[in-house]
């Protein structure tokens, strides 16, 4: 099966670099379509901060990326990526991440990542988030769930202060939660 992304990944990777340097203030465009698919890139720095990104995308296959870092007037903070591709017939996955800092001194990140394989039918996503007010209280989960094609999910959610679960999402039913432990403050 032949790839019809290959041909733009060099050329927007370097359109992408090439765009990181443009001067404050200043946004970049670039874009392409072909007989096997597409390609584009961006890159903007203003006055807050900058982000950039690419793409291509084919028939049959295609991925992207894009991420960025801000900071606000008052010293809050933020930094973002995600990326993905897939093939057909084969699978596909997406990642993305955040962290943050308020001005008032919380903090924030989280994350979610996913995978599935088109081949056995079945994938996994695991996400997550923690925050932490200026107090210094914490609270999030992380969760992962398996799942499959035409047959259901199994989530499990472990929280930093709320209890643990699992949540079962078997196709046709509605979904059981179950608690599997009880955190107590």
């Amino acid at each position: 099966m032949r790839n019809y992304a290959a041909p733009f990944v060099i050329p927007a990777i370097l359109a992408v670099l090439s765009m990181t340097m443009a001067p404050p203030s200043e946004a970049r465009r670039g874009f392409v379509r072909g007989a096997n698919g597409t390609a584009g890139a961006f890159a903007h720095q203003g006055q807050y901060g900058k982000r950039a990104g690419a793409r291509a995308l084919g028939a049959n296959a295609g991925f992207g990326f894009r991420g960025g870092s801000y900071q606000g007037p008052n010293g809050s903070t933020l930094q973002t990526a995600q990326g993905g591709a897939y093939k057909r017939g084969v699978g596909g996955f997406r990642a993305k991440q955040f962290q943050a800092t308020g001005a008032n001194g919380g903090t924030g990140s989280g994350y979610m990542n996913n995978a599935y394989n088109a081949q056995t039918g079945t994938g996994t996503r695991n996400s997550g988030v923690s925050y932490t007010n200026p107090q210094g209280q914490a609270y999030g989960y992380d969760g992962t769930t398996n799942y499959a094609k035409g047959q259901g999910a199994t989530t499990t959610i472990d929280t930093q202060n709320k209890g643990d679960y699992t949540v079962d999402w078997q196709k046709g039913a509605k979904p059981v939660v179950t608690q599997t432990s009880t955190t107590t403050q």
